[in-house]
């Protein structure tokens, strides 16, 4: 790719590339992911406290769907 994003954290162009999707800025380490031309920021993703469960069935059911049983 021959234009790199740039960073929305400190304004330098994220030139670290890891061959699939994920760009990291050399002067900061903020990340972001590119599909498609979609951009997701690191902390978008994997933020603390965006999402908890109580118990191992609700997280098999954001996860798989549900298919956690008792057996």
């Amino acid at each position: 790719m021959s234009k790199y994003p740039t960073c929305k954290t400190c304004g330098a162009k994220m030139t670290k590339f890891d061959g699939w999707a994920w760009y990291t800025c050399p002067e900061c380490g903020d990340k972001v992911r590119i599909i498609d031309g979609n951009e997701t920021w690191y902390d978008e993703i994997f933020r603390s406290g965006k999402k908890q469960h109580e118990s191992d069935f609700e997280l098999a059911d954001f996860c798989r769907g549900g298919d956690l049983t008792e057996d």
